[in-house]
C-alpha cells in the first residue's frame, strides 16, 4: 500500500532507523523526541529480524500525529533519516480507549467484577438520605440548606469526596475543571443512573478537606448550592483492584523510559539541539522537560531566558534554573522588593537583562539590591514605572556595566535623578526617556556630557529647547536619536546649533509642527550617515524641505505620513540621488496620480511603499507603481477607494516578490486576488471590507500562497465556508486570521481552521452561523491560539468554553462579550494560568457570585472589561484583592446591542483596548 493511500491514524510508522541502537534507548530516544508534538500513549520497537529499524509511536490526538508526520520527515535521527508514514492499522491502546478492544476473557471478567463491586459501592452511599438531593436525585425540587447536612456531615476524613445537588446537566468536564484548580486533585466519577451526585478524588485527605472547605455551597446554577461530604471509606478489594492499576502504569512508564528515577542516554549536546528547535513553545517544552530526571537536568542548565507568568512563580524557578541570564517579568504586574531581593541573590553572577516594564510595587530599596548585587545587568526596561522616584534614580546608578536603560513614562523622575544615572551609567549605549516630563535641558546635557558611548536616544514629548541638542550633537557614537513631540524645539533654535553629527543614521522628528526646512537643515547639517528620516505629522512638504536631503547619499527611508504634499516638494524628492527604499505617505493631504508616479519612476529599487488613505491616486498610479517597482514587498493602500478593480490585476503580474499587500476598504475582485496570488511569498493579506471577493478568489490564494501567515477578512461579506476551507488547506503556516461579521462563514470554517496548528489569533465576532461546535474543534487543533474574539457569536456558550480550558493553555486574551456563556463556562476558563485579558460586556447567564468566583480562581488576569452595572455587585474586597494583585478594572456603561453596528470599522489582533462593534 503506498503512503498516500493511507488514511491518517493516531499512530505512525517510522522505518530507516538505526538498527545499532539497543531497544530501549531507541523507545527513550523516539519518546523524548516525539513529546513535543502530543501526549504519546505507547511507544512499540522490536528487534526481532523482521522489524529491526522500525517502530510505531501512539499518539493521544490525530492532529498531533499529523503535525509529527510532517515536521520529522527525513529527520536525521542517529545519523539516519526518518522515513515516516501513518500506521495501517489501529494500536491496541488506541483501541482500549474507544472501547473496540476485546481484552482476554479472564483478564474480561477480574475487571467487570471489580468495576461492579465499585458502582456497588458508590450506588450504596449516593441512595443514603443524607444529603439535600435525597429525595430528588438532585432534581429542582430540594434546594441545598446548609442544616440539612446531617450524620453523613460527620463522616471520617476521606480523600474522595461526595457531591450532592448538582443541576442535571452537569458533566464530568464541568466539575474537573471546577475542582483541579485545587492541589492533588485526581479525577471526577459520575453516575449515571443517578444524576445530580458525583464522586471526586484527591491525593490525600488534607487536598480533599481544601477543596471541601472552599467550594461549599458553591453555586453551578442559582437554585443548586453544591453540598460536599466525605465519602465512605472503600473496601480492601477496591484499594486492592487501584493498587494493581497503578503498578501496572508504573511498570508501563519504566518500559519506555519515563520514570523521573531513570536516566535516558542522549548526549546532553544532542538534548541542547532539540531544546533550540522547540524554541518558545510552552507546551512543546513542558511534555520534554518532564520525559526523566537527565533532560530535567539538562534542560535546567540550558535554559537562559525565563518569562514567568505571576511572580509567585518565582520560587519554583530559583533552584531549577540556576543560569538565567534574561529575566522578563512584563507579565508580571505585581512585583515588590522582597522579589527582587532573591532574584538578585539567586541570579547575581549570571542575570544581564531585565524586564520590568508593566511591573509595580516595588521601590528603590529593590532596585538598590538588584543593582548592586547583580553587577553583570547591561539591560533593564522600568518603562511604566510611574511610582518611581529620584530615589529610584540613584539606585539605578548603582549598575555600572548597565548598557541599555528604557525609563518612558516614569514622570516623577527629574533631571536630579538623570544626573544620578548620567554620573554612574557611564557605559550606556540606549536611553529612552520617553514621557518623562520632569527631565529637561539640563538631564540630557548631563547624560551626553557623561555618558560618552550613547548610540541611540529617545526623548519624545520632553520639555526641552535646542539648549541640550549642541551637546547631544556631540556624542561621537550617536546613531538614532528621537525627538517626537517635542514642542520647545523650533526653526529658531535649531538655527543656533553649532554642533553636526556624523555618526547620526535616523533621525525622528514626527509632531514637531515648529519645525521646517530651516531647522531641519540646521540639525541634520554634517551628517554623513543618515539612512532613515521621519517628519511625520509635521510641515508640509516643500521643494525647500525635499532639497535638505539632497546631499545624503546614503539614504533608504522616508517617512512623511500625516503631512502636506505638495507637487514641488515631490519633485524635489524625484531629484534625490539617495537608493530610497521605502517611502510612506499615510494619510498625506495633496498626494495625486501625477506626483506619485513622477517619484515612484525616479526610485525603482522601492522596497516598501505605505499610501495608506491617499484618495485622490486612481489605477494611473498604481500603473506606475507596479511598472517600475518591481521589487516591492510591501504595498500598503487601505483605503484608496478610487483605485479600479483592474489595477489590482497588474500587483500580480509585476510585483512577484510581495510579502505583504494591505487592500483594506478597496475594489479589489476574484480576478485581482486571482493575479495577486502569483505572489508565492505573501505572508501578510488585509482584504477587509472588499465586498467584491468570494471564495473563487480564497482558493486561488490557498492554492498558491502557502507561505500565507495573517488573512483580514473582515465584513468580507461574500466569503463562505468554503473559501475558509481553501485557505486551511493551502496556508498551513496561519497565524492569524479574521473572518468577523461574515453571515456565511459556519462552524464548518472553524473545523477547516483546527487543521492549522499554528493559528494564534482567531476574530469571528458577529459570525451568527458560529456556535460551540465549531469553537470545540479550534481548541481541540489550534493549541497555540493566544487571542479569541467571540463577540456577538450568540451560538457559543458554556460547552464551547470546556474544550477552550482544556486545549487552550495558551490563550492569554479573549471577549466573550454578548455570548450566551453563564457562570459555568466562566469558572471553567480560570484553569487558563496565561489568561490575561478578558472582555465580558453582557454576559445574560452570569451572576455576581460567578463572576467573583471566575475573578478570584483566574490568578494571571491584568485586564478586565465588565459592564458598570457589576461594580456595586463586587465586593470591595474583591476588587481590593484583584486590583493589588495587579489587575485593572475597565468599567464600561454601553448599552445592549440588539443588532449589528453597520459602521463597525477594523481590529488589530492582539490590541485588546480596540473596542470594535
Amino acid at each position: 500500500m503506498l503512503t498516500a493511500d493511507i488514511p491518517p491514524n493516531q499512530t505512525i510508522y517510522i522505518k530507516n532507523l538505526n538498527e545499532k541502537i539497543k531497544k530501549e534507548e531507541l523507545k527513550r530516544s523516539l519518546y523524548c523526541l516525539f513529546s513535543q508534538y502530543g501526549r504519546i500513549l505507547d511507544v512499540v520497537a522490536l528487534k526481532t529480524p523482521k522489524l529491526r529499524g522500525q517502530a510505531w509511536v501512539v499518539f493521544d490526538e490525530l492532529t498531533a500525529a499529523s503535525n509529527a508526520f510532517r515536521q520529522m520527515q527525513n529527520f536525521p535521527f542517529y545519523d539516519k533519516p526518518m522515513r515516516i508514514q501513518y500506521a495501517k492499522a489501529k494500536s491496541d491502546c488506541i483501541a482500549k480507549n474507544d472501547g473496540s478492544f476485546v481484552p482476554r476473557e479472564k483478564k474480561k471478567k477480574q475487571e467487570e467484577k471489580a468495576e461492579r463491586k465499585r458502582r456497588a459501592e458508590e450506588a450504596q452511599q449516593s441512595a443514603m438520605p443524607s444529603g439535600p438531593g435525597s429525595q430528588t436525585n438532585g432534581g429542582p425540587k430540594a434546594p441545598f440548606h446548609h442544616g440539612n447536612l446531617n450524620a453523613q456531615e460527620q463522616a471520617a476524613p476521606n480523600n474522595i469526596l461526595f457531591i450532592q445537588n448538582l443541576p442535571h446537566e452537569t458533566t464530568s468536564m464541568m466539575l474537573q475543571l471546577l475542582f483541579e484548580q485545587y492541589p492533588g486533585f485526581r479525577e471526577v466519577r459520575m453516575i449515571e443512573a443517578k444524576p445530580g451526585i458525583a464522586f471526586v478524588e484527591y491525593e490525600d485527605e488534607e487536598q480533599s478537606s481544601t477543596a471541601m472547605q472552599n467550594l461549599q455551597g458553591f453555586k453551578i446554577a442559582p437554585q443548586y448550592p453544591m453540598a460536599i461530604t466525605f465519602a465512605k471509606k472503600r473496601s480492601n478489594a477496591t484499594r486492592k483492584r487501584r493498587g494493581s492499576e497503578k503498578k501496572k502504569e508504573r511498570a508501563w512508564k519504566g518500559s519506555i523510559g519515563i520514570s523521573t528515577l531513570q536516566i535516558f542516554f542522549f548526549p546532553e549536546e544532542i538534548v541542547c539541539k532539540i531544546l533550540d528547535h522547540l524554541h518558545d513553545d510552552p507546551s512543546a517544552i513542558k511534555s520534554f522537560s518532564l520525559t526523566c530526571k537527565s533532560f530535567y537536568s539538562i534542560e535546567s542548565r540550558h535554559r537562559v531566558t525565563l518569562r514567568p507568568l505571576r511572580a509567585e512563580l518565582l520560587p519554583r524557578t530559583f533552584h531549577r534554573y540556576p543560569f538565567v541570564s534574561h529575566l522578563d517579568l512584563s507579565l508580571c504586574p505585581r512585583v515588590d522588593d522582597a522579589t527582587l531581593n532573591v532574584i538578585s541573590s539567586t541570579w547575581k553572577a549570571t542575570l544581564r537583562s531585565i524586564n520590568l516594564s508593566r511591573s509595580r510595587f516595588f521601590t528603590n530599596a529593590g532596585l538598590s539590591s538588584l543593582f548592586v548585587n547583580c553587577s553583570g545587568l547591561v539591560e533593564v526596561d522600568l518603562s511604566n514605572a510611574t511610582q518611581l522616584t529620584d530615589l529610584a534614580a540613584s539606585a539605578i546608578a548603582e549598575a555600572k556595566n548597565l548598557e541599555r536603560l528604557s525609563l518612558a513614562r516614569c514622570k516623577l523622575i527629574t533631571d536630579m535623578g538623570i544626573g544620578c544615572i548620567a554620573v554612574g551609567c557611564r557605559k550606556l549605549k540606549s536611553l529612552c526617556l520617553k514621557w518623562c516630563l520632569r527631565v529637561g535641558d539640563l538631564g540630557v546635557e548631563l547624560i551626553a556630557l557623561k555618558c560618552k558611548q550613547i548610540r541611540s536616544l529617545d526623548l519624545s514629548y520632553l520639555p526641552i529647547t535646542e539648549k541640550c541638542l549642541n551637546s547631544v550633537l556631540q556624542l561621537q557614537h550617536l546613531e538614532d536619536l528621537v525627538l517626537e513631540g517635542c514642542h520647545g524645539i523650533d526653526d529658531d533654535g535649531l538655527s543656533t546649533l553649532e554642533q553636526s553629527c556624523k555618526s547620526l543614521k535616523m533621525i525622528n522628528l514626527s509632531n514637531c509642527q515648529n519645525v521646517t526646512h530651516t531647522g531641519l537643515s540646521s540639525l541634520i547639517n554634517g551628517t554623513e550617515q543618515l539612512q532613515q528620516i521621519i517628519l511625520a505629522y509635521g510641515s508640509s512638504v516643500t521643494s525647500d524641505l525635499a532639497k535638505c536631503l539632497h546631499t545624503y547619499s546614503k539614504l533608504q527611508s522616508i517617512k512623511l505620513d500625516g503631512c502636506i504634499i505638495t507637487w514641488s516638494g515631490i519633485k524635489a524628492m524625484a531629484c534625490l540621488c539617495a537608493p530610497i527604499k521605502e517611502l510612506s505617505f499615510s494619510k498625506c493631504l495633496g498626494l495625486t496620480d501625477d506626483g506619485l508616479s513622477f517619484l515612484v519612476q525616479s526610485h525603482k529599487d522601492l522596497r516598501k511603499l505605505d499610501i495608506t488613505c491617499c484618495r485622490k491616486i486612481t489605477y494611473t498610479s498604481i500603473d506606475s507603481i507596479t511598472s517600475s517597482c518591481t521589487s516591492l514587498i510591501s504595498l500598503r493602500m487601505e483605503s484608496c477607494s478610487l483605485v479600479s478593480k483592474e489595477a489590482f490585476v497588474l500587483i500580480g503580474e509585476h510585483c512577484s516578490f510581495l510579502e505583504e499587500l494591505d487592500a483594506t476598504d478597496n475594489e479589489i475582485d476574484d480576478e485581482g486576488l486571482k493575479s495577486i496570488s502569483r505572489c508565492s511569498k505573501l505572508s501578510i493579506l488585509k482584504l477587509g471590507i472588499c465586498p467584491n471577493i468570494s471564495d473563487e478568489g480564497l482558493a486561488k490564494v490557498g492554492n498558491c500562497c502557502s507561505q500565507l501567515k495573517e488573512l483580514d477578512l473582515y465584513r468580507a461579506t461574500a466569503v463562505s465556508d468554503a473559501g475558509i476551507a481553501a485557505i486551511a488547506d493551502g496556508c498551513p503556516a496561519l497565524e492569524m486570521i479574521n473572518i468577523a461579521y461574515n453571515d456565511k462563514i459556519t462552524d464548518t470554517s472553524l473545523i477547516s481552521l483546527s487543521k492549522c496548528w499554528m493559528l494564534k489569533a482567531l476574530e469571528i465576532r458577529g459570525c451568527l452561523g458560529v456556535s460551540s461546535i465549531g469553537l470545540s474543534a479550534i481548541a481541540a487543533g489550534c493549541k497555540q491560539l493566544t487571542v479569541l474574539d467571540v463577540k456577538k457569536c450568540f451560538n457559543v456558550n458554556d460547552s464551547g468554553m470546556l474544550p477552550l480550558a482544556q486545549f487552550s493553555q495558551n490563550l492569554k486574551q479573549i471577549n466573550l462579550s454578548y455570548c450566551s456563556v453563564t457562570d459555568v463556562g466562566l469558572v471553567a476558563l480560570t484553569s487558563l494560568s496565561r489568561l490575561q485579558n478578558m472582555t465580558i460586556l453582557h454576559l445574560a447567564g452570569l451572576t455576581p457570585n460567578g463572576l467573583a468566583a471566575a475573578l478570584l480562581a483566574c490568578r494571571a488576569l491584568t485586564k478586565v472589561k465588565l459592564h458598570a452595572s457589576f461594580r456595586p455587585l463586587l465586593s470591595q474586597s474583591i476588587l481590593g484583592y484583584m486590583e493589588a494583585h495587579g489587575c485593572i478594572f475597565h468599567w464600561r456603561d454601553k448599552a445592549f446591542q440588539k443588532e449589528m453596528d453597520p459602521k463597525g470599522w477594523k481590529l488589530h489582533f492582539g490590541k485588546s483596548g480596540s473596542e470594535v462593534p
